[in-house]
């Protein structure tokens, strides 16, 4: 499926609240919100549809030209707004689309994506990943569905921040450019737990040291013997 081509098509929906929309999903179907230029509309939508879209190798910025049925204004070019998810099985159970104008920009968040290998890795070294997502500001056509992050020369101790990528010269930086992405830091080594003073021996548990119990009988009188005759 071109980029180009992102199409779907989408049914008006009279019906809201929790019962309608369970409804909705045995039937096989979700609904979803367009949230237009000047209003908003429910919209029942075909989950498997979107899916195809997704499978196409579009992002999740990907531009589709939403066809609602039935409407005057036949396609409006719109991206996911937000999509949820079944926890347990990833079904989609409902969408959101925001209509936008394509000479007008928006702003969006794009995945970024690690390349190459670290040396520091190689090494040992742990990569700790501290953002995932760079919000960012363009046309509808100039965004990019990932941006790249090159690791390849990234050793132990490195920092690498928002500053250090190259973006497009039509991509304008919402994320503050001092954050940082990821680092690769020295593993922690565990210590080797030493037992405290006195857990070795049965004497750490109050037992008796070895030949007290001797002791203590030489020092009780026998049977019969009376103290100070």
């Amino acid at each position: 499926m071109k980029m180009d081509n992102l199409k779907l098509e989408v049914e008006p929906r009279q019906e809201t609240g929790t019962k309608a929309a369970r409804r909705l999903r045995r039937e096989g179907k979700v609904p979803g919100v367009v949230y237009g230029i000047q209003d908003s509309s429910p919209v029942t939508v075909n989950p498997s549809e979107l899916e195809k879209i997704f499978s196409s190798g579009a992002g999740t910025n990907a531009i589709i030209q939403l066809d609602v049925a039935g409407q005057e204004k036949a396609v409006r070019p719109v991206i996911v707004k937000e999509l949820q998810r079944d926890a347990m099985s990833d079904l989609i159970v409902h969408a959101d689309f925001l209509e936008i104008r394509m000479d007008e920009k928006i702003r969006v968040s794009v995945p970024l994506i690690l390349e190459g290998e670290s040396p520091g890795v190689k090494l040992g070294g742990v990569l700790s990943t501290l953002l995932r997502e760079l919000e960012i500001e363009c046309l509808p056509n100039a965004i990019p569905s990932e941006i790249m992050v090159d690791i390849s020369a990234v050793e132990i101790g490195d920092v690498i921040h928002v500053r250090d990528l190259t973006l497009p010269g039509d991509v304008g930086l919402i994320t503050e450019a001092d954050d940082p992405i990821f680092t690769v830091i020295t593993p922690v080594e565990e210590e080797e737990e030493t037992p405290e003073e006195g857990e070795e021996g049965e004497d750490a548990e109050g037992a008796a040291p070895e030949g007290a119990e001797g002791a203590e009988a030489a020092a009780a009188p026998e049977d019969g013997e009376k103290s100070g005759d």
